[in-house]
């Protein structure tokens, strides 16, 4: 019976990666077929910032919080269904636009279908494992980001020649829309099964809300009594400005580093996949096991890490693109942002009760998404245009320094958080240890 259990776990947990790869894929093809996007549909780059930042995260963002605040209400797996639905959808009708408004529509209702992903899942995720694990079973879940956005520019590479960006799109659209037929038939977990007796954490009871105005009330008095959270959230903002930005990656190397359009994108879908895909798997194990030895919790155990990883982040933007500084960059950026997913998700999830989950998990996507990735791929199109203007050489790499220059802010903010870690309040590390 145990056996049995532990394997539909673990099964749920398969098939949520599953999905979130899907949506990371469906997320990241534009930016994976940015060169072609932008000369089929004459677009400049505070354009294509936009298509890929504040077009996409703007619902994206904002839909997350009524998402997380259905996930604490509603059957999760069905709700993920409908979303899925929606955004498959449109990335199917995304392959036949013929301009930026037709394209820039599909997007920004697209960002409403996939807003529903998340917050159900980390929520789904929460009832499944105990506090200890779940860093681990958040980053094998996020997982997908890597695997996702690797897969896609890795399908651009092969599928792009063969039957062109437009026709990918539909494919991918397709492939969403069966899927989606899986999630009917899936119960969702009791909610608060691993949290027995953790009915209230900060003040704020972890009794069924209501109303919008208990909600809103309940998020800000987390906000206000949990510096964790408050400043977990505000380097996760400082940490997406470069990941927003990084929509320009493709772009930027062929441009400005001499690869031909489509050589270098199977190249760097495979190395999004090996090391975000370790980035994501070692933060969340690490962190939990940081967390069970040592002072601040996961937090101060992600700050430590993306320190050690700035000299190689920064020097990566200078490096000659035949170098091995230039690939050891790239591997060493992409496995930092990748490490930040399962010790941030757990530790807002540790910080908040029950019923608050998914709300949490949605203001914390508004803070990544819509602030941070949103304003970080459009001020990089921005400046990128501005620079060009100005006849600035290399415009997209100053463009892309700036960015790399603010993520700086992201383990100031995630050391300040992990000095505020009350451990005693949520299982965290034991105080008399260092």
């Amino acid at each position: 019976m145990i056996s049995s259990k532990a394997s539909k776990i673990r099964l749920m947990l398969g098939f949520l990666l599953l999905l979130n790869i899907i949506n990371m894929i469906d997320r990241t093809l534009l930016a994976s077929f940015g060169s072609e996007i932008i000369e089929d549909l004459n677009l400049t780059d505070s354009q294509f910032g936009l298509l890929t930042g504040l077009v996409f995260v703007f619902f994206y963002s904002i839909m997350g919080l009524f998402m997380g605040a259905l996930a604490d209400r509603f059957h999760r797996p069905r709700l993920i269904a409908i979303g899925l639905v929606i955004w498959s959808g449109l990335t199917l009708l995304s392959g036949m636009a013929k301009n930026f408004l037709q394209i820039g529509l599909a997007r920004l209702f697209i960002g409403v279908g996939e807003s529903a992903m998340t917050p159900s899942a980390i929520s789904i995720i929460s009832d499944l494992f105990p506090k200890e694990q779940r860093g681990t079973a958040c980053g094998i879940y996020y997982l997908g980001v890597p695997i996702g956005a690797g897969a896609s520019f890795i399908i651009a590479g092969v599928l792009g020649p063969m039957i062109g960006w437009r026709n990918t799109f539909i494919l991918l659209g397709a492939t969403g829309l069966v899927l989606a037929l899986i999630l009917v038939f899936i119960e969702d977990p009791k909610r608060g099964m691993m949290d027995a007796g953790d009915n209230v954490i900060y003040g704020v009871s972890a009794t069924f809300s209501n109303s919008v105005k208990e909600i809103i009330s309940g998020v800000f008095h987390i906000l206000k009594t949990s510096p964790v959270v408050f400043w977990g959230i505000l380097g996760a903002i400082f940490l997406h400005v470069p990941i927003g930005a990084g929509q320009f990656a493709i772009v930027w190397i062929e441009r400005e580093r001499n690869f031909e359009v489509g050589e270098i994108t199977a190249l760097y879908g495979l190395v999004y996949i090996v090391f975000g895909t370790a980035g994501t798997f070692f933060g969340g194990l690490l962190s939990d096991l940081y967390q069970k030895r040592f002072k601040g919790g996961r937090l101060r155990f992600l700050a430590y890490l993306m320190i050690c990883m700035i000299p190689f982040t920064i020097s990566y933007r200078f490096a000659d693109s035949s170098s091995i500084l230039f690939y050891s960059g790239m591997a060493a950026g992409i496995f930092s942002i990748s490490s930040f997913y399962g010790p941030a998700f757990s530790t807002i999830q540790d910080n908040t009760s029950v019923h608050f989950r998914g709300v949490m998990t949605g203001v914390l996507l508004v803070a990544c998404n819509l602030i941070g990735l949103g304003f970080g791929a459009l001020i990089t199109g921005f400046l990128s245009d501005l620079f060009a203007h100005n006849e600035v050489f290399e415009p997209l790499t100053k463009a892309l320094i700036i960015s790399d220059i603010i993520s700086i802010g992201a383990p100031v903010c995630f050391m300040i958080a992990s000095l505020s870690y009350i451990s005693d309040s949520y299982n965290g590390p034991d105080k008399n240890k260092s």
